[in-house]
């Protein structure tokens, strides 16, 4: 196990991160579940039009990479090294950090129940599939 917090997988973080946007061009494409989560959240295909996808998708690639990389050194300080070990690890941090954390804002801006789902079903998949590639 290399115990340099900045020894990650750099293979492996490039396909999760690539991973995170595939999928959430899937997850969150108007066939999926873009509807129901914009529905859910009460935007209008009018707020949609004024928004600022671009500055969106920045922001989400950058969270998401850091995210990606964080779960990277995790792995590596733990010395996982196996496709179900990733998954497994990966799962956890998704569900118990991020997932708990998401939740406990959500309640607070009276978020409805769908988001937590479409967005934690999301969290909780990107995660796992950057836990295997990064474990790789």
């Amino acid at each position: 196990m290399n115990m340099s917090i900045f020894a990650v997988n750099w293979l492996g973080l490039a396909g999760g991160i690539i991973w995170s946007v595939v999928l959430g061009m899937i997850w969150y494409s108007p066939r999926v579940f873009f509807p129901m989560w914009q529905k859910a959240e009460g935007i209008t295909d009018e707020d949609m039009k004024n928004a600022n996808p671009a500055k969106s998708m920045i922001f989400g690639l950058i969270a998401n990479s850091f995210s990606v990389y964080v779960m990277g050194i995790v792995l590596n300080l733990t010395g996982v090294s196996s496709v179900l070990g990733g998954l497994a690890v990966s799962s956890l941090v998704s569900l118990g950090l991020i997932t708990a954390a998401e939740i406990n804002n959500g309640a607070f801006r009276m978020t409805k129940a769908v988001v937590f789902l479409i967005d934690g079903g999301y969290r909780l998949l990107m995660m796992a599939g950057a836990g295997i590639l990064l474990s790789v």
